[in-house]
């Protein structure tokens, strides 16, 4: 793949328009090399169809929660106009819950395409309606998208590996080294310059298709540079430990293996091993057994006597333990207090399963100083709010509003007070905007 580098005095000249002399020289050698052509062409056009694809899968989200939103004000007020008193109302209305994309979400989905980032809730038991959601196409979650992140995590240590393993072996294989050393007179500046010709390449032909989709997301200028030295640093990363191997006395076949070993090992099986590690090391909690646990709680309320329910929901809302009795085969009062109950019957699984989440993330930070290929994606996903810690946010703003719709509810319905349509106004809306 390397070519011929005809003697020039420019390698010998170390002023900084000699080293420009020496870049340009090399960058028109590999402009006429066919193979590493082949490599960067084919680079590029995967860095460009992966952030064409995340540009439309962000005007797709963007759009299905725009769509979403309108549907349930519509669906929410026609689920009101018929109600005459606060227990059917608060039954009946839903309330739309999203987690808007950033700009630079097109460039590491991350998260969102595992997780819901659109989710209705009303007053009932909170647990069963986060935990039964639906997360999307199983198959589509198991494979991933194919975003920015993947191929900088993947590819472009492999395209590295394509350029820089023969760059030294070639000259010595075809018996050009010692009359090109010995006549170039600084070897330094010589391969110094092949090698940053090639890494600056690979580095251009990926951040070019990102900052034409940054300036077509309109991604603010902070995020697109840190997001762009996310970049530059794992590509770096993978060139300290690349350009090593090129100065081996192997062939360049064996350098090469070695190099796509080496990304075997650093992109596969360390990640795979550290999240056997996690695996053993964090139990995990499944969402599944706190929707049962909750479900179970609310479900054993009917067969139970109405004051136990309520003793128990009197111990976490005691402002209302003075309220009317309840006598009634059915009240509204009853109904939401052993919801709440039901919630609090799975609160402390609860906290476990979002403790467990954001434990196995602290060790997968631990595992990202082992590959470059992990870091740069957490790097990505945390610039583009995708990452596992934006999720447990917008779990959290569910939680938050949740209680704002039980703070609304709560004195209509145990004040008993006069049902009034005017009031129905002031229901807490959802907190808009990116986490």
């Amino acid at each position: 793949m390397s070519t011929l580098v005809p003697l020039s005095a420019t390698v010998r000249d170390h002023s900084p328009a000699g080293l420009w002399a020496a870049l340009v020289r090399e960058a028109s050698f590999l402009a006429r090399d066919r193979a590493a052509l082949l490599v960067l062409g084919t680079l590029c056009l995967l860095a460009t169809t992966s952030v064409s694809l995340g540009l439309i899968e962000l005007a797709r989200q963007d759009a299905a929660i725009e769509r979403f939103r309108s549907l349930d004000a519509a669906d929410r007020r026609a689920a009101l106009e018929g109600v005459n008193d606060w227990g059917d109302a608060a039954y009946a209305a839903f309330h739309a819950t999203w987690q808007s994309p950033s700009p630079l979400s097109f460039a590491a989905l991350g998260q969102r395409d595992v997780s819901p980032y659109m989710l209705r809730v009303r007053m009932l038991a909170l647990e069963g309606q986060i935990h039964e959601a639906d997360t999307g196409n199983p198959e589509l979650a198991l494979t991933g998208r194919f975003d920015l992140a993947f191929v900088v995590a993947f590819l472009a240590p492999i395209a590295l590996v394509l350029l820089l393993h023969d760059v030294v072996s070639h000259e010595r294989e075809s018996g050009r080294m010692t009359l090109l050393v010995a006549t170039a007179g600084d070897a330094r500046r010589l391969w110094a310059s092949r090698f940053l010709v090639r890494i600056a390449a690979v580095t251009a032909v990926i951040l070019l298709p990102f900052g034409c989709a940054a300036m077509a997301a309109s991604v603010p200028p902070g995020a697109a540079l840190l997001a762009a030295g996310a970049i530059l640093a794992s590509i770096a990363a993978w060139s300290l430990l690349l350009v090593p191997l090129a100065f081996r006395p192997w062939a360049s076949t064996v350098i090469a293996t070695a190099g796509v070993g080496l990304w075997v090992l650093l992109a596969l099986l360390v990640p795979l091993a550290g999240r056997a590690l996690v695996d053993a090391s964090v139990p995990r909690v499944e969402g599944s057994d706190i929707a049962l646990l909750q479900r179970e709680a609310v479900n054993d309320a009917w067969d139970l006597p109405k004051s136990v329910t309520m003793e128990r929901f009197f111990e976490s809302h005691p402002q209302w333990a003075r309220t009317r009795p309840i006598d009634a085969p059915f009240d509204w009062r009853w109904y939401y207090a052993f919801q709440q109950v039901g919630d609090e019957a799975a609160a402390a699984l609860s906290q476990r399963y979002r403790a467990s989440i954001a434990a196995r993330d602290r060790w997968a930070g631990v595992l990202a100083w082992f590959s470059p290929s992990v870091a740069v994606q957490r790097a990505l996903q945390h610039l583009a709010n995708t990452d596992v810690a934006a999720t447990l946010r917008y779990d959290a703003r569910i939680r938050a509003y949740h209680a704002s719709l039980r703070r609304f509810w709560y004195p209509l319905l145990f004040e008993e007070q006069l049902f009034d349509r005017g009031q129905l106004d002031r229901l807490p809306e959802f907190a808009t905007g990116v986490d």
